[in-house]
């Protein structure tokens, strides 16, 4: 806003002395960097650094220019962060247009339609083969996507997390699963990401080898038979919350959370430049966490 291109890259570079960290701390590429310096030593003459091999020392007369505007610098960039702070406070109706990958109807009501916190952040469906080419276009602002995205210059918020539930008959004293080896465990795609199934699959019959697991669409179709106790269901916390509200005998039906299954991770992925109006639309992600 205040500051030059060409300055910030010369005291960012002048502090690191490595033009990768320069580059990961401006979220560029270390041409753009290279070619800002040599546009600076242009200007004004002379040249700033010392280059030897990957590691860059400031020569004589560019100490000296980083000693004088280093208190000028720092004074300019408070002022550039408080107008930046101001200007998305003022213009964050704007909108943020966050990318939903293929979450499961349950957790997606749970996370977008009752837990939205703020007008100013609208969502979309996207898929996992063009969204992060859409977050790098700025087509979109966020991507909340339950796999581990890693690509240069996009960071990661842990979104929201919840726990797998067993679901069974309240003829069923308690669940076990080493004692109840006659009861199929029924696995529904509907409601976790295919990764996931594939591991509670494994993960089941690890403890009881002998153990009948049913993958399905939707569980759905399948609650009778659990609640007759001839079957026992595999299901999130947010499956638990849609169902409670859906059918009136869920209530007969018991549910507990098993630590043999890890809890179901959800990410916000985002551009640096986006996180402080990510945070103030989300209202922290921490809130947003508290609240779900």
């Amino acid at each position: 806003m205040f500051l030059s291109s060409n300055l910030k890259c010369f005291i960012v570079l002048a502090k690191e002395k490595s033009l990768k960290k320069a580059s990961e701390i401006l979220f560029v590429t270390s041409s753009p960097i290279s070619r800002r310096i040599k546009i600076l030593e242009d200007e004004l003459g002379f040249k700033l650094f010392s280059r030897t091999d990957h590691d860059f020392t400031l020569t004589k007369k560019g100490l000296e220019l980083y000693e004088k505007v280093m208190p000028y610098y720092n004074k300019m960039s408070e002022l550039e962060d408080y107008f930046s702070q101001r200007r998305i406070n003022l213009n964050i109706r704007r909108g943020l247009m966050i990318g939903v990958e293929n979450l499961n109807p349950f957790l997606f009501n749970l996370l977008v339609k009752t837990r939205k916190k703020t007008e100013s952040v609208s969502y979309c469906s996207c898929h996992t083969s063009n969204s992060v080419e859409s977050l790098l276009s700025g087509e979109i602002h966020g991507i909340i996507s339950h796999r581990e995205i890693s690509d240069n210059g996009i960071l990661s918020m842990s979104f929201f997390s919840e726990a797998a539930c067993y679901l069974y008959s309240k003829k069923i004293s308690d669940y076990n699963l080493c004692e109840m080896k006659n009861v199929p465990v029924i696995i529904p795609n509907n409601g976790f990401y295919e990764h996931y199934v594939k591991n509670a699959h494994a993960k089941i019959l690890t403890v009881c080898p002998t153990a009948q697991v049913i993958i399905v669409d939707d569980i759905a179709d399948y609650l009778s038979l659990i609640d007759n106790g001839e079957a026992v269901g595999l299901i999130s916390e947010s499956m638990v919350d849609f169902y409670k509200n859906k059918f009136d005998f869920f209530n007969s039906l018991s549910y507990k959370v098993d630590s043999l299954f890890p809890e179901l991770k959800t990410y916000i992925y985002y551009l640096k430049e986006r996180e402080v109006s990510l945070k103030y639309a989300l209202e922290t992600v921490d809130e947003v966490k508290a609240i779900a």
